[in-house]
């Protein structure tokens, strides 16, 4: 696979990210050791997961606890590249960035790893609630500390995570270094209203931001829920049409799934004027439909057909 340097170089990153989201609670432990092998294989190296995986399904501890026991099985920590994540409610507890809800959290998430140190550590959710200078400084400290090497945002308003790097410029703190955030090939009804208050989907002047501040993109939801595959998954916040038209007709003529293309175009959007390095997140619980997917990284895509998805 592809490895991508990020974050001012600090992290070597395979361009396809594995989620563990599921690991350990609606997909069991072999299921998803092989998943997690087959990814490996293939010369996967990041991993990403948090501190309330999948709480809607057991307690919020399974994804950590499954990956501390797979690293620990494997002996593969100095191999892998952990992302992890702090501040989304778990039961009615864990939401909040304040500085002792991070430090409580990361040091359970170390203990279910089961490692001292993660190497990519993000804000789940923005906490308005709580001053941004209290949040980053506790960041900060962890990565002062050793036991952080970078750091990331997930589910911020655009505006809200450059107040929060401006924040730490300021102050001399560490910033934000990658943003993950709903991102896929369609694109979202203009009254589509997000389950949570900051999980909007990515929309072209986010993009034009990331670009211009070199931050990647880890796309969660890129695959629309196996919605270009099977249509009664589609979300129906997705606008359909013209567009997925358009990408499945490509897809045929490549003979490759439309997912697979969707893959594709996302690992190739950093070739495009006004997009950022995208670095897809999914998973499967089934080894052959997740390499299937995973393939799609490998697909060519020359500057006319890159340019043709993206004006569809």
């Amino acid at each position: 696979m592809k490895k991508l340097l990020i974050a001012d170089k600090k992290l070597e990153v395979a361009n396809v990210c594995l989620g563990a989201m599921n690991f350990g609670s609606t997909t069991d432990k072999k299921s998803s050791y092989d998943v997690l092998d087959a990814y490996i294989d293939r010369g996967g190296n990041f991993i990403d997961t948090s501190n309330n995986y999948a709480h809607w399904a057991g307690t919020g501890d399974e994804s950590e606890t499954l990956l501390g026991e797979w690293l620990r099985d494997r002996k593969c920590r100095d191999k892998v590249i952990i992302a992890t994540k702090v501040g989304f409610d778990r039961h009615g507890e864990g939401a909040g960035l304040k500085k002792e809800q991070i430090e409580y959290w990361f040091d359970r998430s170390l203990k279910k790893l089961g490692t001292d140190y993660i190497d990519l550590y993000y804000a789940h959710v923005d906490d308005p609630n709580t001053p941004l200078e209290e949040t980053m400084a506790a960041f900060d400290s962890l990565v002062k500390k050793g036991k952080v090497r970078v750091l990331g945002g997930s589910n911020y308003d655009t505006w809200r995570f450059a107040e929060a790097n401006m924040t730490a410029k300021e102050k001399g703190l560490t910033p934000y270094s990658v943003m993950q955030q709903r991102f896929t090939y369609l694109n979202v009804r203009g009254d589509a209203v997000p389950k949570y208050p900051f999980n909007e989907f990515v929309n072209r002047e986010r993009l034009r931001f990331l670009a211009s501040k070199n931050i990647p993109l880890v796309a969660y939801s890129c695959l629309a829920k196996g919605g270009y595959e099977v249509p009664e998954r589609m979300p129906a916040e997705n606008i359909l049409g013209e567009r997925l038209e358009f990408l499945k007709k490509m897809a045929a003529d490549k003979d490759v799934s439309a997912t697979a293309l969707v893959v594709a175009w996302l690992t190739n959007l950093y070739r495009v004027e006004g997009y950022p390095v995208v670095i897809p997140l999914f998973a499967s619980s089934k080894v052959a439909h997740f390499l299937e997917n995973l393939d799609g990284a490998e697909i060519a895509l020359s500057d006319e057909e890159l340019n043709a998805l993206c004006k569809a």
